[in-house]
Order: C-alpha cells, then sequence, then structure tokens
C-alpha cells in the first residue's frame, strides 16, 4: 500500500517555514510516496513541487487550503486556487468546475477557521457542491487534541477517512499519513473517491513540542530564515521524532 500526506504547509503560506525542496526531501526520507502541499489560498507552492518532484522519486498532488466563508478547506487536482472568501457551496462547484476534489480539514472542533457539520450537511445535500467533496480528516497532527467529534461523526458520513500532518515545520512532514491501495497520485484518487483509504495518526504527544518549534520558526523567518534541504539534517528534534513516527507505523503495518 501506498501511503500519503494530504495537508502540507510551504513558505508560500505566511504562517509555515520550509522551502519547497526541503519539503520533497524530508517526505522522501520518511518514505511517503505521495504529498499535496496545500498552502493558504495558494497553489505556487503545489505546482513547483510537482515539477522538482521526479527528483525525489514521490508524486506531487497540487493543491490548496482555501479559506471559504464557512470555513478551511483543502481542495486537491486542482489547477488554479479556489477566490477566498467565497462559500463552501460556491467553493466546492469551483473546485468541482476544474476536475478537483476537496476534503475537510480538523473539521467539527469548534476552533477558529473549522467547518461546521451543519455547512457540511449543507454542502452533501447540494446536488452539484456534494459531487467534489470526497474526504474528511479525522486525524491531524495539529489540532489532534479536538480530532475527537470528527472521528465520531466519520462513522455517519460517507467520506473517505484521512489522517494529516497539517505541518507548518519540516519534521512534522508524515506525521499523520494515509494509506491506499496503489503507489500514485491517481491510486491515491481513486482511493478517496471509493472511499477506501485508511487513515494512520501520530501517536505521540507532541503538541507542545510542535507549537514550540514552530514559534522559533516562525521567528526565525521573520528574519529572513526558512528550512531548506541544506537545513534540515541535524537538529535533534527531526530524528526522535521521525524515527519513532516511522517505527510506531511500520509496527502497525506488521514490518519488521
Amino acid at each position: 500500500m501506498g501511503t500519503a500526506d494530504l495537508h502540507i504547509h510551504s513558505i508560500y503560506s505566511q504562517d509555515a517555514t520550509t522551502t519547497v525542496r526541503a519539503i520533497l526531501k524530508q517526505a522522501a526520507d520518511v518514505e511517503l510516496d505521495v504529498i499535496a502541499i496545500t498552502d493558504h489560498d495558494e497553489i505556487r507552492g503545489g505546482l513547483e513541487a510537482q515539477q522538482l518532484a521526479p527528483q525525489y522519486g514521490i508524486e506531487v498532488i497540487p493543491g490548496a487550503e482555501v479559506s471559504t466563508s464557512d470555513g478551511h478547506l483543502v481542495a486537491l487536482f486542482i489547477k488554479t486556487a479556489p477566490p477566498a472568501g467565497m462559500s463552501l457551496i460556491e467553493t466546492l462547484l469551483h473546485i468541482g468546475e476544474q476536475g478537483g476534489l476537496a476534503i475537510a480539514p480538523h473539521p467539527f472542533n469548534n476552533l477558529p477557521n473549522s467547518l461546521s457539520l451543519e455547512a457540511v450537511l449543507g454542502a452533501l445535500h447540494h446536488p452539484l457542491a456534494k459531487g467534489p467533496l470526497k474526504g474528511m480528516e479525522t486525524y491531524n497532527f495539529g489540532t489532534q487534541s479536538f480530532d475527537k467529534m470528527a472521528r465520531k461523526l466519520s462513522v455517519f458520513l460517507p467520506f473517505a477517512k484521512i489522517a494529516s500532518s497539517d505541518a507548518h515545520i519540516y519534521w512534522a512532514i508524515g506525521a499523520g499519513r494515509t494509506k491506499f491501495h496503489g503507489r500514485t497520485a491517481q491510486d491515491l484518487r481513486r482511493a478517496l473517491e471509493n472511499n477506501t483509504t485508511i487513515p494512520v495518526p501520530y501517536e505521540g504527544e507532541s503538541s507542545a513540542i510542535a507549537v514550540l518549534s514552530w514559534m522559533r520558526r516562525i521567528t526565525m523567518r521573520r528574519f529572513g530564515y526558512a528550512s531548506d534541504t541544506t537545513s534540515i539534517s541535524s537538529p535533534i528534534d527531526t530524528k526522535q521524532l521521525s524515527d519513532s513516527m516511522i517505527r510506531k507505523i511500520k509496527r502497525k503495518q506488521g514490518s519488521p
């Protein structure tokens, strides 16, 4: 089976700290097959990564985390980012016109920018908007303490279940990943459409570490620093978290 992380932010997002090349390197290092770079209302990171991805042996889905008036929505397999500020239904129609798919990120948790159950049910009752909406995050590394409601409701909703890192710092990439039959982006798309994905969450208690690391790195970004391929190999937190995550995922998969 293949593994994917479908919610990653690059320096094309103002609140993220990792270059596109560093994302690709880290994704390859933690043995992901497919990733989606989903910057806030911005697709350039995904398009840049798609051009560079063959050098790293992975596939990239162009995407964006779109700011709808009802909350954030992850758009995948798109060519242009939908305009920010439209309603959820309008945004889904825009994504569908491009042949794209959408995932509800960190939903139903009453946090700012998260979609409500009412908004999602409204989209499901729309004859055209419901088509592109194929998945929902049941695990999000950044909001893992608030995801219980999403997991409970996912049993009753017709969505593929996704685990994502929502990485804004390089070492979080893959801390939350989705398994699917096959290895390619098109295999993943079929899994989303057929509701056959398997979410594999990061099980460590690392939210505080992630917040502190992000605060340090976003402060450094204000002074012109970003994590790049020349700067991500030595920090201790990377090895500790990445190796631990890989061991746990391999145990889940029954690998040695």
